[in-house]
């Protein structure tokens, strides 16, 4: 392949892959996503479309005890071939300032060149046997990385196309409440007000979604369902999106401060990072608790939803950690009929 011409038009900056003669690689954060980062306030960066887990049901959600195959599907969407990438895969508990320190090393895929355009699917070596704990809802963090398109950001998909997150519910038995202790971290060095904010969505039409042919599987189309890419298929398949009251029908505990628990934090570039991401004046939707926690602190949050959606409808709250105004992370609970 030819280098491109020192004339080729360039895009302006921020918006996806430059016309470069370099790799491009780019786990998605959502369905349209072309690698741009950092990504704005509020965005839905932990729930990835392309980490994937095997064998699971139709709605994503795998069976406690049961080995796992998790892999990722890695594009390189620039105009040079990336050699030898290679994957990282962890599983944490939900968390919504999620940290490498909180998370549980699962293991690599083999090294797989990716060439120019294309991609490949990159699968975890150590097969991943989840446990039934803390109401069946754990998160997956997953790396890419080639010699010629390094890792910058650490755990941070809003900063880094390299890295990807996933929330994935295990399966609990039928009729049981969706029971979870959310952490909230402040990976910071210095004190900061903590707010989880929830925005809470119902879906009918959606058990139409299997079979429909959907880019995305029916559990990311749900994950992701007021994603603009997915208004018109979404409407053409009859689905309809409408917002509830933000937090009905979730019960929400107390913020907590965990006296004896630290995050652990991130690299002070990181942490550069994040600041330049501060949104005074964001919407992030209603906030339902908040805490002061000091430097690299945490806190957590029980929350409580009922199993079974709401009749025939789809129930999704979507909760958001802010420290001092910075999107810090995030956490999904999906409620489907039983």
């Amino acid at each position: 392949m030819t280098p491109p011409a020192d004339d080729t038009p360039r895009r302006p900056q921020g918006e996806g892959p430059p016309p470069t003669y370099t790799p491009w690689l780019v786990v998605r954060a959502a369905p349209g996503d072309q690698g741009t980062r950092p990504l704005p306030a509020g965005a839905v960066y932990y729930a990835s479309p392309d980490i994937a887990v095997a064998p699971a049901d139709t709605w994503g959600r795998v069976r406690a005890g049961d080995p796992v195959t998790v892999s990722v599907t890695a594009q390189n969407l620039g105009h040079a071939a990336a050699p030898g990438v290679r994957a990282q895969f962890w599983w944490a508990d939900p968390s919504a300032g999620l940290t490498p320190q909180q998370a549980t090393f699962i293991g690599t895929s083999e090294r797989t060149p990716i060439a120019a355009g294309l991609a490949e699917t990159l699968t975890c070596t150590t097969p991943w046997t989840p446990v039934f704990v803390n109401g069946g809802h754990e998160c997956l963090v997953v790396e890419i990385a080639s010699l010629s398109d390094p890792l910058t950001s650490t755990f941070r998909p809003d900063l880094d196309r390299h890295v990807g997150q996933r929330n994935v519910t295990v399966l609990s038995p039928q009729g049981e409440t969706q029971r979870i202790v959310l952490t909230l971290a402040n990976p910071f060095g210095e004190d900061a007000r903590t707010t989880l904010c929830v925005r809470t969505f119902q879906i009918t039409g959606f058990e139409r979604l299997p079979g429909f042919g959907l880019p995305l599987s029916p559990a990311d189309t749900l994950l992701h369902v007021d994603d603009p890419v997915l208004a018109e298929p979404l409407a053409a398949l009859g689905a309809e999106v409408t917002a509830r009251e933000p937090g009905q029908d979730l019960w929400i505990g107390d913020a907590a401060v965990d006296a004896d628990a630290r995050c652990g934090g991130y690299p002070d570039a990181v942490l550069d990072g994040l600041r330049r991401r501060r949104a005074p004046g964001h919407d992030f939707g209603r906030p339902v608790a908040e805490v002061d926690l000091p430097a690299a602190g945490t806190a957590t949050v029980e929350l409580t939803a009922p199993l079974g959606g709401t009749g025939t409808a789809a129930v999704l709250h979507r909760l958001t950690q802010v420290c001092d105004d910075i999107d810090i992370g995030g956490y999904t609970l999906l409620s489907l009929p039983l």
